[in-house]
């Protein structure tokens, strides 16, 4: 269990990039249960790192990881997207209940099934708008998640199999306006360069 002052498991072998220990840049818990976000534009390694954290974590805590891409409702459906999780997750999470949302159908294009996100010890909620204005008061930490467009793009449209390629342009839209009025990386917690990028890089902020 964790207590006041006791922080995450120091492992090692959790490195995102390759030489940034996960474990070690989150600080000590001081709720239950703990929710992390992790934010960042398509394709810049959100989900990547969630695993990974995820992975570790459960060594030893009772985590649960949330999706935003399982509610966004639709391609152009970041915005409501967003809402849906602040009311229907984020805040039941909050307040120590489950949260009891509905699935997005992205074959059929339609609300799809019921779901349940039972609270836990640890949370991690990851996607496009996890850390939002509204949302930051609720999380204990925010992460940011950053890669230029140009490898954004490739493993985006890589790990989709060409369902995306339509939709990029589109979603890519809808990101610079959320963050051209909530600049995220500014209120971030941490902010870490995406899986292929050397740590010792910085990153190129883009400008939405």
């Amino acid at each position: 269990m964790i207590g006041p002052e006791e922080g995450f498991q120091d492992d090692e072998t959790a490195r995102f990039p390759d030489g940034v220990n996960l474990a070690r840049l989150l600080p000590p818990i001081t709720r239950k249960p703990c929710i992390v976000g992790i934010d960042g534009r398509s394709g810049a390694g959100k989900t990547t790192l969630t695993d990974q954290l995820a992975e570790v974590l459960r060594r030893s805590h009772d985590v649960v990881v949330f999706r935003l891409e399982d509610l966004y409702p639709g391609w152009d459906g970041l915005v409501r997207g967003m809402g849906m999780y602040f009311s229907e997750v984020l805040e039941p999470l909050r307040r120590g209940a489950d949260a009891h949302w509905t699935a997005w159908d992205w074959l059929t294009n339609e609300p799809g099934t019921p779901r349940l996100t039972r609270t836990a010890e640890i949370v991690l909620v990851e996607g496009v708008g996890a850390c939002h204005r509204e949302a930051r008061a609720l999380l204990d930490t925010s992460v940011w998640v950053e890669l230029p467009t140009a490898q954004r793009r490739q493993r985006a449209l890589a790990r989709d199999g060409g369902a995306y390629d339509a939709h990029w342009d589109e979603w890519a839209a809808q990101e610079a306006e959320y963050l051209a009025g909530d600049p995220v990386w500014e209120a971030a917690d941490i902010i870490l360069p995406g899986p292929s990028l050397e740590p010792s890089t910085a990153p190129e902020r883009e400008t939405p």
